[in-house]
């Protein structure tokens, strides 16, 4: 029998479970109106060879038989459909559905084409061995129903082509992701690297001229305590200024096993700033609570709230920050608004320099706005493309089914 169960497509299964009853309601309609007739046991048999040869002709898809069921159809379906009208006297619409399923299941090529020829020359001939006379609509059995079929046809062609694009199209995808991950685990990588260096410089050196100045210290106090005293207290401005870069460097890192929210962690940084300069900062978080956002964005977007907030007090003396993370579907808005002096020519220093080529890199962008006494308002904006293309790519997969 057919494949039924292999085939990939439910217009294959349905064409199939309908020859068998269009087969079934001839046989009640042999059986009812043909049982008297002398040739009743003459066509029953080339009746089952046109319902069993091609029906039965395989169970694999790649089988021969499967592969020229159409031309089966044709030579048995055909065969009945001519004999049948002789003996009978009268035509019959009987090939209409063979020539649909055959036009189903023909393939692309010159082949197809001839079997349509062929469906459309059986009618013909089963009229000639009737009589002209009943020449009608009849003659275009052939023709029609396996034109419809090679259209179906054609459509699941397409269809499985499209299924094909969209197979290669998510495993690109896939591809692209994991790419991006090994891209991320690089740069945090490198960003480990460069704060570790930083670090050690910092550390070894500061620790190097405290030591050294503690060893001069201890021999001036006996001779010279008042020397020893200025020098005890320039180490201890030395080692303050060193604990205020250490912490600097350390608040700059973002752990990468840290799977918190990005609004916790912008938070967070946030308090610890307002804490350690007394400065009086609000945080509000618009949009869903628990939006995903790559570890490249969380820390390009830490980066720019870090070098805001140091500006703000650095160069702007402000004493009131209002921060605002907005996240849509599309885009991530991180706002940081001071009170500070501001300035009326705005430029990009090293800092604003370094977080627009962080942005720009992830296809994001910042705009400031600044004026005199009237503070400084800094907007980072951050596309957020991944969750919409996989939307996108899950809708057109339930828009195209196969099965």
């Amino acid at each position: 029998m057919l494949p039924i169960r292999n085939e990939t497509h439910w217009v294959y299964k349905t064409a199939q479970i309908t020859r068998i009853g269009w087969f079934v309601f001839h046989l009640l309609f042999m059986a009812i109106f043909l049982a008297s007739r002398p040739f009743f046991w003459l066509i029953l048999p080339l009746f089952f060879a046109a319902f069993l040869i091609p029906q039965w002709s395989g169970y694999k898809v790649d089988s021969l038989a499967v592969k020229n069921y159409p031309l089966l159809e044709l030579i048995f379906s055909g065969l009945f459909l001519i004999v049948g009208c002789y003996l009978l006297g009268e035509y019959s619409s009987f090939l209409a559905y063979p020539a649909l399923c055959a036009g189903i299941y023909s393939k692309p090529g010159s082949v197809r084409w001839l079997l349509w020829s062929g469906f459309s020359v059986v009618p013909f001939l089963a009229v000639l061995a009737v009589g002209l006379d009943h020449l009608g609509l009849g003659v275009i059995d052939g023709f029609f129903f396996f034109g419809i079929g090679i259209s179906v046809a054609k459509v699941i062609e397409a269809e499985k082509k499209t299924q094909l694009l969209l197979e290669e199209n998510r495993r690109q995808n896939q591809l692209l992701e994991e790419y991006a991950k090994q891209i991320e685990k690089v740069t945090l990588l490198e960003e480990r690297n460069r704060l570790a260096r930083d670090l050690h410089d910092t550390v070894g050196h500061t620790f190097t001229s405290v030591i050294m100045g503690l060893d001069a210290a201890s021999f001036l106090m006996k001779t010279s305590p008042e020397q020893a005293q200025e020098q005890v207290n320039m180490l201890s401005d030395v080692m303050r200024k060193s604990l205020g870069e250490i912490r600097t460097q350390i608040h700059q890192i973002s752990p990468s096993e840290d799977r918190e929210e990005l609004s916790s962690q912008l938070k967070k940084i946030a308090d610890d700033f307002a804490l350690h300069t007394k400065t009086v900062i609000h945080f509000e978080h618009l949009g869903p609570k628990e939006m995903s956002i790559s570890s490249q964005g969380t820390i390009t977007l830490i980066r720019c709230l870090q070098e805001s907030l140091t500006n703000a007090i650095r160069h702007g003396h402000a004493n009131e920050i209002v921060i605002t993370l907005k996240e849509e579907p599309e885009k991530v808005i991180l706002t940081i608004k001071d009170n500070g002096k501001g300035m009326s020519d705005m430029k990009y220093g090293f800092g604003f320099s370094g977080m627009k080529e962080r942005l720009e890199s992830l296809q994001g962008n910042i705009h400031i706005k600044s004026s005199t006494n009237e503070g400084t308002v800094v907007s980072c904006f951050l596309p957020v493309m991944v969750n919409r293309l996989r939307e996108e790519l899950t809708q057109d997969d339930k828009s195209v089914n196969c099965g």
